[in-house]
């Protein structure tokens, strides 16, 4: 016997492209996947279709055999009164509190003439009810049918018996669990749907972080590279007609300035491209221990700073290390634009618990009648360095003249939520 060919139905039937094509089971490309029976929902129009099969059965099986309905009443009658009690149950998913009355009320007077127990047609108008309504109303409801379907029985002659009280709340029991059923998956459904809220608002938080974090870097290596760079260029163009010799040095230094923000940049970029900060041609980033080197860029633009360290030289975090260094790099950097200096100070502490950084500078700030500099982003960016390591940092100026910048940052403190404070500056913010 030769099997059927993939993606062939049994009997030699095709799939189709919906059946065959891969789906959400994972499965191949044209091949057959069976179905399990009745594992599709049914939609509202099958249930309203299943009530109106049960309210025929209802119909039929109470008014079968009904010939001589008790007290005389025509049978015509008797029949009308049972089609009262069970066809509403038809429509029982649509108005469920007046179904219920109409077919109480129905059963009632149709137990003494056909001497049959509706209790079962009770308990399924009762279902929506308990589905519907809350657990306190539907109950009022059932403590009212009760009596009412007693009151039934006994007028129909059969003996009162705790069966049907059974059945009538049997069928307000099934519709209270299956209310709170919903209830229950409604609120996992809402409790999945805020826990994905809250991921996506929390990935959203990292990326505006992580921009910000970069939007710093990018703003201090441009700020900083491009200040020294226009003060050589500025010197480099003022001399090279006496000077040759001068201007030279000027256009190297700027060569060697611009190559290294360059590479700077380029290691930004690789982790924007790439978001690997694993890649070996990165590099290490920025420390304190490479003050020397950032302060032998800032005396080639024509600022001489001294350094100072006091306390031991200790390890410090990575992120607080790069922090301190930023820190100092801007502030340098404020000093070349703004301060109208030659000379700065660089103090670095270290303490048991902290590193402290002190930028000082002597300078007496922009000319009387110069047009100011627009207000830009460097003193916060460098409180905002400070705050995220739970650091502290103030900027102002020194009582007589200068300019003070001073950072200390923790060393056991993770990075949080920027916090800092900051003086009115009398130099403008790179």
């Amino acid at each position: 016997m030769t099997k059927p060919p993939l993606g062939a139905a049994p009997g030699g039937a095709r799939c189709t492209d919906a059946e065959a094509g891969p789906g959400a089971d994972g499965s191949a490309a044209g091949q057959f996947v069976p179905r399990p029976p009745l594992t599709t929902p049914l939609q509202p129009g099958h249930w309203v279709a299943i009530d109106a099969v049960v309210a025929v059965l209802f119909a039929v099986g109470f008014g079968a055999g009904l010939t001589h309905p008790a007290y005389g009443v025509p049978t015509w009658v008797a029949y009308l009164v049972v089609l009262a009690a069970t066809l509403p149950v038809a429509v029982r998913r649509f108005w469920p509190m007046p179904v219920l009355g109409v077919v109480l009320a129905g059963s009632v007077a149709a137990m003494p003439l056909t001497r049959n127990d509706l209790s079962v047609v009770v308990a399924y108008a009762l279902y929506p009810v308990a589905l519907r309504y809350s657990r306190r109303t539907s109950a009022a409801v059932l403590a009212s049918v009760l009596p009412l379907a007693a009151a039934g029985v006994v007028a129909s002659g059969a003996t009162l018996e705790n069966a049907q009280a059974a059945v009538i709340a049997a069928g307000w029991i099934i519709g209270v669990a299956v209310r709170e059923q919903r209830v229950y998956a409604a609120g996992l459904r809402e409790q999945a749907e805020r826990r994905a809220q809250a991921q996506l608002a929390e990935g959203r938080r990292a990326i505006t972080q992580e921009r910000l974090r970069i939007a710093r870097e990018l703003h201090d290596v441009v700020a900083h590279s491009l200040s020294l760079i226009a003060v050589q260029a500025g010197v480099g163009n003022y001399v090279a007609a006496t000077r040759p010799e001068e201007a030279a040095r000027a256009l190297a230094s700027i060569e060697a300035t611009s190559r290294d923000a360059l590479v700077e940049m380029r290691r930004l970029l690789d982790v924007l491209r790439d978001g690997d900060l694993a890649r070996p041609e990165l590099g290490p980033a920025h420390r304190l221990a490479d003050l020397g080197q950032l302060i032998t860029g800032t005396a080639e633009a024509g600022v001489q700073a001294e350094l100072a360290v006091r306390g031991a030289p200790r390890p410090v975090p990575p992120g607080a290390d790069l922090a301190a260094y930023r820190i100092v790099q801007e502030a340098l950097t404020n000093v070349v634009k703004h301060a109208h200096t030659t000379q700065a100070q660089v103090v670095v502490t270290y303490e048991p618990d902290a590193v402290s950084v002190e930028i000082t500078d002597n300078g007496r700030g922009p000319p009387a009648g110069a047009v100011p500099a627009r207000p830009g982003h460097g003193i916060a960016g460098m409180a905002e360095r400070a705050g995220l390591y739970g650091g502290e940092f103030h900027a102002g100026p020194l009582p007589r003249q200068g300019f003070r910048v001073a950072a200390r940052l923790p060393l056991d403190t993770a990075p949080a939520e920027p916090t800092a404070t900051g003086g009115p500056a009398n130099e403008g913010i790179a």
